[in-house]
């Protein structure tokens, strides 16, 4: 008996044991579970609150008159603010708009969200800028990058002509110009601010046209322009009447990307405005499409393998895209304006023919022909209600989780 009562206190011990190490296993997993959700709901919080942040800096750019004044006259100017607490309990975000330029910025945010004794912390850097060129289009440029903060002009493995016919123009860029390995024919002339690097290249200016004067003294190519070229504004979202965003929403042809997304399937012919919100963009993929008008997108336009008409009707025409214009093994005709927040690219046999002018905040072109016939008129219809409202243009973004 006591040999059978010790072995029945060896077997509890031992079952106890086992239930204990258990135990522990379970709240240490539930613990670990516990923490990973507390971790993603503050990083996911923080994350948001930073968005937030990013959205009334740009707010404040363009309603608060003197974050707007610091922003579009001053070149290294600074604008801070905060708030603590934030919007829900135990949050706050801080605030800095660091002027790289005349109306260029970078705009970081930092959001931070206390849960217990801990803080996560998320923060977000963003370029932005805003053109502010008012008035007509006076460039003879058809091709044209422009400020503040401008890009360059890259045409490789390309034949750039401008079509005889139509007013004169050429290429101008606030940045630098590279041409190599392609055919570049101007009708007036290629100016930049920075250098002209041309290699592998043939480049053809315009002769005289007699009597000179008052004749056309033929074409120039020269670098270091002194003279800044600025990106015409062009009112895309604005509250007012003349905006695309306003004459899109008359005309029913206001669309989130996902709404634009399915209209597609079903639909490749589109006359009137119409417009894209959102920062999902276009994207037309081995498909036909003719607008009779103009599409514009807050987002990126992406064209790739289809076959692509932009006609010019009774009122403005072309392409707008406050992001991206990408273009890949894509045939496109456009009648009116190319307008380009951020960056145009061409490449892989893209033949691009654009009835009226290019203007970009920066152009990348490889493996592709383009044919520029200078419309200045349907350039300046299509940049109908200037600068009144132009919108702040987001450039590059990225983000940081402590």
């Amino acid at each position: 008996m006591k040999n059978e009562n010790g072995y029945a206190l060896v077997s509890v011990v031992v079952i106890m044991t086992v239930l204990m190490a258990i135990l522990f296993y379970l709240a240490d997993a539930l613990f670990s579970e516990m923490a990973i959700s507390r971790n993603q709901k503050s990083a996911t919080v923080s994350f948001h609150l930073a968005e937030g942040g990013v959205q009334e800096a740009i707010w404040r750019i363009q309603n608060d008159a003197t974050t707007r004044n610091t922003f579009l006259n001053t070149t290294n100017g600074l604008t801070n603010f905060s708030h603590n607490p934030g919007p829900i309990a135990n949050s706050s975000y801080t605030v800095a708009i660091q002027n790289t330029a005349k109306a260029a910025a970078t705009i970081s945010v930092t959001g931070f969200y206390q849960i217990g004794g801990k803080q996560a912390q998320r923060r977000i850097t963003l370029n932005v800028i805003q053109a502010t060129a008012t008035g007509t289009y006076d460039y003879d440029a058809g091709l044209f990058v422009g400020g503040p903060n401008p890009g360059d002009v890259y045409i490789h493995n390309m034949t750039v002509s401008f079509g005889s016919g139509y007013d004169r123009a050429g290429i101008m860029s606030g940045g630098d110009i590279d041409i190599g390995n392609a055919t570049v024919s101007v009708r007036k002339d290629i100016l930049a601010n920075g250098d002209i690097d041309v290699h592998n290249a043939t480049v053809n200016l315009p002769p005289p046209v007699p009597p000179v004067p008052p004749g056309f003294p033929g074409g120039v190519q020269q670098e270091n322009y002194p003279t800044d070229f600025l990106l015409p504004g062009i009112d895309v979202n604005g509250s007012g009447p003349n905006s695309y965003k306003s004459l899109a929403q008359a005309q029913g042809h206001y669309y989130t990307s996902a709404q634009f997304k399915t209209l597609l399937k079903s639909q490749s012919t589109f006359n009137g405005i119409y417009y894209v919100s959102g920062s999902g963009g276009v994207t037309i993929k081995n498909k036909n499409v003719t607008f009779n008008g103009a599409l514009v997108s807050e987002g990126s336009i992406s064209f790739t393998n289809a076959n692509v008409d932009v006609n010019h009707t009774s009122g403005p025409s072309g392409l707008i895209t406050l992001a991206n214009l990408n273009i890949t093994n894509v045939n496109i005709n456009v009648e009116g304006l190319i307008y380009v927040g951020v960056q145009s690219a061409a490449s892989t046999n893209a033949n691009i023919t654009v009835t009226g002018a290019i203007l970009t905040h920066d152009f990348y072109g490889n493996n592709a022909n383009l044919t520029i016939n200078f419309n200045k008129e349907w350039v300046n219809e299509a940049l109908q209600g200037g600068a009144t409202q132009t919108p702040v243009i987001q450039m590059q973004h990225w983000e940081e989780e402590y």
